[in-house]
């Protein structure tokens, strides 16, 4: 039994997730599922509530982030916050292989984990489903307009592996 606050940005919603907390009458344990791209604000208040941390990680660098997501300084504030999360609850890291991705931001991203996080768990996910992507902007994002292929998975998993990152395949 938990409560599973699930959600992307969550700074818009946090005063009615803080006040809901009021009318609980058990001691249950708190999840956070999200993409980690909040103020630091946010994270202070959070680390406070949340037991169980489920956060994104996708993207290795700025560019990615900016051309595919519109987000900026994104590397900086995940980290940031994966921190905070880390230092404050249990974590486990969801970290969505994009095809063409893998040496600008799954190796980062699995990099960056081994050294600053050691013991957070990592789901290597492979289900990037371009659908959206290939409907509406096959031109723009023509990198990730397809599924990954079998070599492209293997590849983040060996990664993960080299890097003695505690993980679980997903698929």
């Amino acid at each position: 039994l938990n409560i599973n606050y699930v959600g992307g940005e969550p700074t818009p919603n946090l005063h009615t997730i803080v006040e809901s907390l009021n009318f609980l009458n058990i001691n249950v344990p708190l999840l956070w599922n999200s993409n980690m791209y909040c103020s630091l604000e946010t994270m202070k208040i959070l680390a406070e509530l949340i037991d169980i941390w489920l956060p994104d990680f996708k993207y290795g660098n700025d560019e990615c982030a900016w051309r595919i997501s519109q987000v900026e300084n994104y590397t900086e504030i995940v980290k940031r916050n994966h921190l905070i999360a880390h230092n404050n609850g249990d974590i486990i890291i969801r970290h969505l292989v994009l095809p063409n991705h893998i040496e600008c931001c799954t190796r980062p991203i699995l990099e960056w984990i081994s050294k600053n996080l050691p013991n957070a768990l990592v789901n290597v996910m492979q289900q990037w489903h371009p659908e959206y992507y290939v409907a509406q902007y096959p031109e723009k994002f023509p990198d990730i307009a397809r599924r990954l292929t079998r070599e492209e998975i293997l590849k983040a998993y060996k990664i993960a592996k080299e890097l003695n990152i505690i993980f679980e395949p997903v698929s």
